[in-house]
């Protein structure tokens, strides 16, 4: 069975190569190109306002960030708050109904947890649901043209019990 760890590493290589350091252009930092609102979800920022990845904010100080560079270079605050985020958004995840899919096929591949966690980390909750609801016709992209589809197939398969409870 491949584990959580196996999760977060695949999500990290698909994300940024695996890179803490990655930085894009639309302001997505880290391993696992996290943005303002994903990091507050975690418990590592605060802003007022719309959340655009400008890193106008304020750092907790959680596993001592204090800034987006202290962030990216920092990988085991990277990792804590990968996991603070993936638990935040299972319950998102649960409070749209869409545990109640798990098992079901859709395009020919089983809807599992960490399929559910991975679409989420792409398009959010709403995005996983609604192209749950669709039965796979509502299949929103991000911004390089990354579809929820193929996020929750490719990463479907892992035992992420931990963080789904």
């Amino acid at each position: 069975m491949k584990t959580l760890q196996d999760f977060l590493d695949a999500l990290g290589k698909r994300e940024s190569g695996g890179n803490y350091k990655a930085f894009n252009k639309y302001g997505y930092a880290g391993k696992y190109q996290m943005g303002e609102a994903a990091l507050i979800d975690a418990g590592y920022y605060k802003k007022q306002g719309k959340y655009n990845n400008d890193w106008t904010g304020t750092f907790t100080g959680r596993d001592n960030v204090y800034s987006i560079q202290d962030f990216l270079n920092n990988p085991k605050a990277q990792e804590n708050a990968q996991i603070s985020y993936k638990k935040r958004q299972w319950l998102y995840l649960k409070a749209v109904g869409a545990d109640k899919f798990l098992g079901k096929f859709i395009n020919g591949y089983m809807i599992t947890q960490s399929g559910l966690l991975a679409g989420a980390h792409l398009k959010g909750a709403g995005g996983v649901i609604e192209y749950l609801k669709s039965n796979g016709r509502a299949n929103s992209k991000d911004a390089f043209g990354t579809s929820v589809e193929s996020y929750m197939k490719n990463f479907g398969g892992y035992d992420v019990s931990s963080i789904c409870i």
